[in-house]
């Protein structure tokens, strides 16, 4: 992910999971000092996938180097589940200002 741009996440779940029956799901990206989850509106939920797209303002918030995503997700009888920890590198952008 470049800072400054407005990336579409594709985060891939393994195994059984059925997101389309989790009562919420987040996606929280993390960075020393800057926590950033979506939920509702703010993803696009498949049965496998979470979509999550991020404005200039969001993307600027993290400094380059690693970031880490997790997307946990809950279930009406109160469960909860998460995916392991991945992480995503953030690269400098020549324009480190929001672009209109």
């Amino acid at each position: 992910m470049y800072r400054g741009t407005t990336p579409t996440f594709v985060l891939n779940l393994e195994g059984s999971v059925n997101l389309t029956d989790a009562h919420n799901v987040y996606a929280t990206f993390y960075q020393k000092g800057t926590t950033i989850t979506k939920t509702g509106d703010d993803i696009e939920i498949h049965p496998t996938q979470v979509e999550v797209y991020f404005t200039q303002e969001e993307s600027l918030k993290f400094k380059t180097g690693a970031i880490q995503i997790q997307v946990n997700w809950t279930y009406s009888n109160g469960s909860r589940s998460c995916t392991d920890i991945t992480s995503v590198t953030v690269d400098r952008n020549l324009v480190g200002e929001v672009l209109k």
